[in-house]
């Protein structure tokens, strides 16, 4: 017979039932903690890879247009939707941002879409915030109701949002907020890393369509005067031709000679008196009837569509008089400027723009020349 072996007695055996072995009360509390734990990790992994889904669609809205303005509509209606969160409030305390895109913001009081608005907030209160943290951050009760003094009375109520703060090379563009009427929604053991991603890729965006609109400017204008560049002025004045071309419509142009006289060596008179003249005429002249560029040194151009020969000679004295009557103000020394000016109207001749142009520097001659005869030959 074989030795019986002691640890194999029934009493030294744990019960078993057909479900589970029965453990120790510390050993099954410590299992139970630790079920809880990888549940809400799973949870955690599965509303990560829902967000990084969310983010590839986003994505493709950021990166496809340079108009900031398009590009916002379309973004705050996607977050809303993809993150289901009762409020999308885009703030905005860029100057030039709020300028190029947004010019009208102040006056309009109407969200974007349902639940969704863009709002300019002063720089110091977007500062003050922003200071708070670098990373994105839940707001207590008192912020939530400091930024919805900002918005319109349809805007309704929020117990709990996180502010997204859009910031990029050191440049704060604004902050993106996202509320709830849960009170429990955004906790603050949330974690806010994907958010943070999120609010660099916006920011980054707003920087490339900021940058590329600065881009624009300097391709289409002057860079002293801030009118319509040589190429750009040429370029109407093309599709202005073939316009007139094939609709029978006139078109007239102007060339501006300006002459002035100055002995102030203090500071770059030359580029602040056309500064002056590019001001004076940009405000006596009609938006998108008239295109107005800098031709030359001292000289501008002036595209007339619609506009025969017989009222671009009329306009010849108008445009002088304003011009003598302004002269250019420094100090105690006032520059008197004198402007002459030559014109030409497209006829059935003229085959191609350069034919107008060399049309209107023809009579310009002559003016200068009745103006400033050559002296005569001895």
């Amino acid at each position: 017979m074989e030795p019986t072996d002691p640890a194999a007695t029934p009493e030294n055996v744990l019960p078993v039932d057909n479900d589970r072995v029965a453990l120790p009360a510390g050993l099954s509390e410590e299992n139970e903690a630790l079920r809880a734990q990888l549940e809400e990790v799973v949870a955690t992994a599965a509303t990560n890879e829902r967000i990084w889904r969310h983010f590839a669609e986003i994505e493709r809205i950021l990166f496809r247009t340079r108009e900031l303005d398009v590009l916002v509509e379309e973004l705050l209606g996607e977050l809303k939707e993809r993150f289901q969160t009762d409020q999308v409030i885009l703030f905005l305390c860029h100057p030039d941002i709020l300028e190029r895109f947004f010019p009208d913001l102040s006056e309009t009081r109407e969200p974007v879409s349902a639940g969704t608005w863009i709002v300019s907030l002063p720089v110091e209160i977007g500062m003050a915030l922003w200071n708070v943290s670098p990373k994105p951050f839940l707001l207590s009760e008192e912020n939530i109701e400091e930024l919805l003094e900002y918005l319109p009375e349809s805007a309704s109520p929020v117990r709990s949002g996180v502010m997204i703060p859009l910031s990029i090379h050191e440049i704060l563009f604004g902050g993106l907020f996202l509320g709830s009427m849960d009170a429990d929604r955004y906790r603050p053991r949330d974690g806010t890393d994907l958010l943070e991603q999120l609010g660099i890729k916006i920011a980054l965006a707003m920087d490339n369509c900021l940058t590329y609109e600065k881009v624009k400017d300097f391709g289409i204008e002057d860079p002293v005067t801030g009118l319509l560049n040589f190429f750009q002025i040429h370029t109407v004045l093309e599709r202005e031709f073939r316009r007139s071309r094939r609709t029978g419509q006139p078109l007239s142009l102007l060339i501006i000679d300006f002459n002035f006289v100055h002995e102030l060596e203090d500071f770059d008179s030359g580029t602040e008196v056309l500064k002056h003249v590019a001001g004076l005429l940009s405000g006596i002249l009609p938006e998108k009837e008239s295109f107005l560029g800098r031709y030359g040194s001292d000289e501008f151009v002036l595209v007339l569509p619609g506009v025969e020969e017989e009222e671009a000679r009329e306009v010849i004295p108008y445009l002088a008089r304003t011009i003598r009557k302004a002269p250019f103000k420094h100090r105690n020394t006032a520059i008197l400027i004198q402007a002459m000016i030559g014109t030409a109207t497209l006829d059935d001749g003229m085959k191609r723009p350069q034919e107008m142009l060399d049309s209107a520097y023809a009579e310009l001659a002559r003016l200068k020349a009745v103006h400033h005869p050559e002296p005569a030959d001895e």
